[in-house]
């Protein structure tokens, strides 16, 4: 049965610090990644989100604007559904994926609590909302997060509320939530700047065509090693030569780090050995 405040449309919610929400390593943007090298061994994402041309209500149009303000490229596609042609509105993004070594839980985690609490992405800081899902689904995507088995948020009475009237109140969600956006037209210049290799190739066979991540789209994101990343950053300016000399460095460290730990699984010690040798050979040549 719903509570009072439940029926007022007010949800209440603090972290207790369970860790049970760490149970992956984050996907970040791309100067997200520049700023946590030292933390996590990044894939550069692709993924393909769509939405119908038309649709009404509060939750699809900000859902266009949010997809709008996050996607590298946004394009028209048909669907056929019931036997008729309906277009539908393609966004790509561009983003890092920290890479999965096979231990269940987020790298930063020492000791079950986060080791860059100070320093973590926008995704960690807007839970249990995430930056970009539409305010209008915050109640929703609410109930679903504190509803998941094992993990431990208070929702009780003593917790602040975080939701009322289908708004987000909570500040520093907010505060992330709007961060985000600002970040991502940041990033922008870099994300046109992988645009224009993925379309072209530009002699790279690092970068998949967009044709192979709307094939794998069903399936999921297509990554591949965060390397051509660095490079295109430095080679159009976006980041200096010895500042993606760092980065490189970096991650050649964190990939050290995680081959010499026993949590790494055999499929990830293939993907890590890879890029090693990229960075590796980047660093000495």
């Amino acid at each position: 049965m719903a509570t009072a405040a439940e029926t007022r449309g007010e949800l209440r919610f603090a972290c207790t610090q369970c860790g049970a929400c760490c149970n992956r390593s984050p996907e970040v943007a791309l100067s997200e990644a520049a700023a946590l090298s030292d933390v996590f061994v990044f894939r550069l994402m692709f993924r393909l989100y769509e939405l119908p041309r038309t649709g009404s209500g509060e939750e699809f149009y900000e859902s266009k604007r949010l997809l709008a303000a996050f996607a590298a490229r946004k394009y028209s596609t048909k669907r056929r559904q019931a036997g008729k042609p309906v277009e539908y509105a393609s966004y790509l993004t561009i983003s890092a994926l920290a890479l999965d070594t096979g231990a269940g839980a987020c790298a930063a985690l020492i000791e079950g609590r986060c080791g860059i609490y100070e320093r973590r992405p926008a995704a960690c800081r807007t839970v249990p909302f995430h930056y970009s899902r539409p305010e209008a689904s915050a109640e929703r995507e609410f109930k679903a997060f504190v509803a998941t088995p094992g993990y431990g948020c208070d929702t009780t009475a003593a917790a602040p509320i975080v939701v009322a009237a289908g708004r987000i109140l909570d500040p520093e969600a907010r505060r992330a939530r709007s961060d985000a956006i600002e970040r991502a037209g940041r990033d922008r210049r870099w994300e046109e700047a992988i645009l224009r290799r993925l379309k072209t190739g530009a002699g790279d066979d690092a970068l998949p065509s967009l044709r192979e991540i709307e094939a794998n789209a069903p399936f999921g994101a297509t990554t591949v090693s965060m390397r051509i990343a660095w490079q295109i950053a430095a080679e159009t300016g976006a980041i200096g030569a010895e500042t993606c000399r760092t980065l490189i460095a970096a991650q050649a460290a964190v990939i050290d780090r995680e081959l010499a730990s026993a949590r790494c699984t055999s499929s990830a010690r293939e993907t890590l050995g890879e890029m090693r040798g990229e960075y590796r050979a980047l660093l000495n040549g």
